[in-house]
């Protein structure tokens, strides 16, 4: 009995054999990538457990060399998890500042670091993440500053303003510029105008929430002080904002604060005086130039 071979149509032994030889290859580089990936994280991990004292060290020439206003003192710790005494940048003072990176994040598609500083201003922490996408995060954030501070922020000179701003936000998000997620209070603790009129106002509170339809929130109220305060205000993500606030003076309408409240709008029937605005938050672009 004879056993005739069997030919598959259009298959050829040649073929066969090509096709192992690039499936070898394609083995081979993707092997290769692995090995190249592993060794870029492994040098990486080194460096970024090195004293960050000695980092700082072979790069403070650079920082004289560019003129850069830059002075760190106290470094200890690593790149990857560390602390300065103080860090001095053109002539910004921020004391005890410790950092520590995230590195599973980046399997998230992000870069992550836990940040805290102190300054006589204030001190602040947090989370800060900045996604591939350019989105900026920042969660579990608090900040104690002083209301001066922030009217300087803002670059509003005409004002002078006293008490202190305390910031707990759970979660804020920057995207493309602008913001697109808040939740969290901030707190005017002992808030006070101080220049034009000197007024008492108490402690103001703004509750931020953020809704399904991406609408931003902030409530207003108080804290049983001189100023009653309510209303809110909504943000849209095209920017569009309304604000429909209500003030009233505890003391009644004839108090100093009182007479004050009346420039910012009607009074209605309860005795609070209204203000409403609507508006683009472009229009106040020009505050953080």
């Amino acid at each position: 009995m004879k056993f005739s071979s069997v030919k598959l149509p259009g298959l050829k032994l040649s073929d066969m054999k090509f096709s192992k030889d690039s499936d070898a290859a394609s083995n081979s580089k993707s092997i290769m990538r692995y090995i190249v990936l592993g060794l870029i994280f492994y040098f990486v991990f080194l460096f970024s457990q090195m004293p960050i004292n000695k980092i700082y060290y072979f790069a403070e020439d650079y920082v004289d060399d560019q003129n850069i206003p830059l002075e760190v003192y106290g470094l200890s710790g690593s790149l990857w998890n560390g602390e300065a005494k103080r860090i001095s940048y053109a002539g910004k003072h921020f004391d005890q500042v410790g950092w520590e990176f995230h590195p599973i994040a980046i399997l998230t598609g992000k870069f992550s670091m836990s940040l805290r500083f102190k300054n006589i201003e204030g001190d602040a922490s947090g989370l800060f993440s900045y996604g591939f996408t350019g989105d900026l995060t920042a969660e579990n954030l608090r900040v104690n500053m002083q209301a001066s501070e922030v009217l300087k922020l803002a670059k509003i000179p005409a004002f002078k303003l006293g008490g202190e701003f305390k910031i707990n936000l759970s979660r804020v998000v920057l995207s493309d510029k602008r913001l697109a997620f808040a939740s969290g209070r901030m707190l005017w603790a002992e808030a006070k105008s101080i220049f034009p009129q000197k007024l008492d106002l108490g402690n103001l509170v703004v509750d931020l929430s953020t809704g399904d339809d991406d609408v931003i929130t902030a409530a207003l109220n108080d804290g049983g002080g001189a100023l009653e305060l309510g209303g809110g205000l909504t943000l849209a993500p095209d920017g569009k904002y309304n604000f429909n606030g209500l003030f009233a003076a505890r003391e009644g309408r004839q108090s100093i604060l009182g007479r004050a409240l009346g420039f910012m709008g009607r009074y209605d029937a309860n005795g609070k005086a209204v203000l409403k605005k609507t508006g683009n938050v472009s229009e106040f672009g020009f505050l953080f130039k």
